[in-house]
């Protein structure tokens, strides 16, 4: 069984391979390449925009109500 960081290099390593051998690549592999590139870039945005939104807003959205005891008159 491989370690996972022995399994991160080798992703890494054919994903360097497939990226070297881009320029003589036929227009179905850069359309794919890039398609899966806006996917990426897209999630990371969404993930960072989330992050901005929930971490910097002054006031949460979702608040609980208070409820006040009720006072004998």
């Amino acid at each position: 069984i491989a370690a996972p960081r022995d399994e991160m290099l080798d992703i890494i390593e054919r994903l360097w391979t497939k990226l070297q051998e881009l320029p003589q690549a036929s227009a179905l592999e850069v359309g794919a390449f890039v398609v899966l590139l806006l996917f990426v870039a897209t999630f990371l945005l969404m993930i960072v925009l989330c992050c901005v939104h929930c971490c910097c807003c002054g006031k949460p959205k979702y608040q609980g109500s208070r409820v006040q005891p009720l006072r004998d008159a």
